[in-house]
């Protein structure tokens, strides 16, 4: 589908969206991040809030303990020191978070009661902060992020219309731009439904990076400092991610963070497993970053079956299941088990059109936990149980 311009810049648009949303909606809270977008979304709702007499605005934060300081530091001066304006939910639970950079220990927990010495930060000491895990009815020890984030918002909702102001915007990748645009609700484009009860609202979807920078530089907004240390490291304004660096995508900014915060760094190392690998190696074909070469003498079968070999049980185990799912699924669709090739047209393979055993072990050498380069999508069923048995 082709963009289509409206006459009014990005900045109105967005206004007018939020505004629509405060006439709209009973009940919203915005989910802040500490990073450029969010904070952007939250001086914009902000202003409407005030207009509408609707303040203090509800602000959902999630601390993932294994943070820069300087994140937290910018959700202080921006959140804690305005209590009548914002009213903060300040969430530091024992949550299971993605670590794409090991087989051993594929997810890690944040503020694990266990793990105390070990923590990152102490714990934030600050009135908003939540860290009983009694304090929310819905919650389970080690819950994966993405299904706490939802279970919050159906809670905070309590039967009502309500919805979640997200500062995600649609040119930073085209699943965002797809996940954004081709879900609207009620004739809108820049909103989705999560559950009965719950809209996801994108008011600033389609500014471009460079309108963020315009509107704090205009604005003299104070933002997260982070920005500028990235900066200095030479990363582009639109690679720079603030969120903590040990997912899939992410992962490629780790070799940044011993060169902004070595303290932190150092304590990082400690607590997640495989980091500083992943900061020497998350570049580099090692992780599938670039192009895999195949062993001498191996096949393309023989060395997916030599890498599962390598993997502890319980991360075999899951990647065997997501194999048998794949090949399962060509099987009936045309492929039986003796015709898939051990490499095929590349193009077609990176495209999904055929099934390989390159594609295959290409999967498991980036430590692909989803199998996304296989057709596979995160599940409401998750790792977290088998995790939570072996580590509690």
């Amino acid at each position: 589908m082709p963009k289509n311009y409206l006459d009014e810049n990005v900045y109105v648009a967005a206004k007018n969206r939020i505004l629509d949303i405060f006439n709209t909606f009973p009940k919203l809270y915005l989910a802040f991040s500490g990073g450029k977008d969010s904070t952007v979304m939250l001086h914009l709702a902000l202003e409407v809030a005030e207009s509408e007499n609707r303040l203090p605005l509800d602000v959902l934060f999630v601390d993932l303990e294994g943070q820069y300081n300087t994140t937290i530091k910018h959700i202080e001066e921006i959140a804690i020191n305005n209590p009548e304006k914002i009213n903060l939910h300040w969430v530091c639970l024992p949550l299971n978070l993605r670590n794409s950079v090991s087989v051993y220990q594929p997810h890690w927990r944040c503020w694990d009661p266990g793990q105390s010495e070990a923590w990152i930060r102490p714990m934030p000491q600050h009135p908003q902060v939540i860290s009983d895990v009694d304090y929310y009815p819905f919650f389970r020890f080690g819950m994966e992020f993405e299904d706490f984030v939802f279970q919050w918002g159906n809670w905070f909702s309590d039967g009502k219309l309500c919805t979640c102001l997200l500062g995600i915007r649609s040119d930073e990748s085209l699943n965002r731009f797809f996940s954004v645009t081709t879900n609207g609700w009620n004739g809108k484009n820049w909103a989705s439904k999560g559950s009965k009860n719950l809209i996801f609202s994108y008011p600033i979807y389609d500014w471009r990076t460079e309108d963020i920078w315009r509107y704090v530089g205009k604005e003299k907004l104070k933002y997260n400092k982070l920005y500028d240390y990235f900066y200095l490291c030479g990363i582009s304004i639109h690679k720079m991610r603030i969120c903590q660096p040990y997912g899939d995508d992410q992962r490629q900014s780790l070799e940044y963070y011993h060169q902004i915060e070595p303290e932190t760094w150092s304590k990082i190392v400690a607590r997640v497993h495989g980091v500083n690998f992943g900061a020497v190696y998350s570049k580099t074909a090692v992780l599938g970053r670039i192009k895999v070469v195949l062993p001498k003498g191996l096949t393309w079968k023989k060395y997916t079956y030599l890498l599962l070999e390598s993997m502890p049980k319980i991360t075999r185990n899951h990647y065997v299941s997501k194999i048998k799912t794949f090949l399962r699924w060509w099987e009936n669709n045309g492929f039986s088990l003796e015709l898939i090739p051990d490499e095929g047209n590349l193009k077609l393979e990176n495209k999904g059109k055929i099934p390989s055993w390159r594609r295959i072990c290409k999967c498991i050498i980036k430590n692909d936990w989803w199998c996304r380069s296989l057709g596979f999508s995160p599940t409401k069923k998750t790792y977290e149980t088998l995790y939570t048995k072996k580590t509690a």
